[in-house]
């Protein structure tokens, strides 16, 4: 399985299966298919509610930049694994016009849901949101596209590639100097890929074991190979 890096938008074209891009995205150019994971539209909306104060605007700029990469990519079809919203008390009628009126600006790219737990706990969305399919898993081989990794492959074939969402992995790395930085990043093993969560408004958890894995650095102006660098952190420890 071959991964590549776009340095940037709009997306040249690449003999790679799965191309990385600034964001927090990853795309398949041989289905020119755009997908993310963990967007947590409402999450702020629910803290609100809950009388907790935090600003608002994060859902707004999550999209912005999920349209911005639809027609960057030039994507026939968005691939959501998971966690497209946080919460039942965030999925306000203002969140729900947000992602209506996004979903509206690239009407011609189909969009899946492959529902995660957050989406699970909500119940039914509205058809108003424009979402064109919901499906519990999606194998299209050489892919296996889940929520949670640890979904069952499709029996008998377990050759599949595995790409999923659900962990919101992050990598923490020191400096000789003692500095450290944490930041979001994609994380493949021989056979899956976990994608960095989407949301400007989540939380973390650090890969800690390294070994055998290749990790990228995920940001919104770029993506960084870190796999040295974690392997010689981790060994400092």
């Amino acid at each position: 399985m071959l991964i590549d890096v776009a340095p940037s938008l709009p997306l040249t074209a690449t003999s790679a299966d799965i191309v990385l891009l600034p964001g927090r995205a990853a795309f398949l150019p041989g289905c020119a298919t755009l997908l993310v994971a963990d967007v947590h539209l409402g999450k702020a909306a629910t803290f609100r509610q809950a009388g907790i104060p935090v600003p608002e605007g994060t859902s707004l700029t999550d999209l912005a930049r999920l349209e911005w990469l639809v027609f960057g990519t030039q994507a026939k079809r968005l691939l959501i694994l998971g966690d497209l919203f946080h919460a039942k008390s965030g999925c306000t009628e203002r969140v729900f016009d947000e992602f209506t009126e996004t979903r509206a600006r690239f009407p011609a790219t189909e969009v899946i849901l492959i529902p995660g737990n957050h989406d699970r706990s909500i119940g039914k969305l509205p058809p108003s949101l424009g979402i064109d399919s919901c499906l519990r898993t999606h194998d299209e081989p050489p892919f296996h596209f889940v929520h949670e990794p640890e979904t069952p492959l499709p029996e008998p074939d377990r050759t599949c590639f595995t790409i999923s969402g659900h962990l919101h992995p992050t990598i923490s790395l020191a400096s000789p100097g003692g500095d450290r930085i944490t930041e979001r990043c994609f994380v493949a093993g021989d056979d899956t890929l976990v994608l960095p969560a989407f949301g400007s408004f989540t939380g973390g958890h650090r890969v800690e074991n390294t070994d055998g894995l290749r990790v990228w650095m995920a940001r919104d102006d770029g993506v960084v190979e870190v796999t040295r660098l974690a392997e010689l952190t981790t060994k400092r420890r």
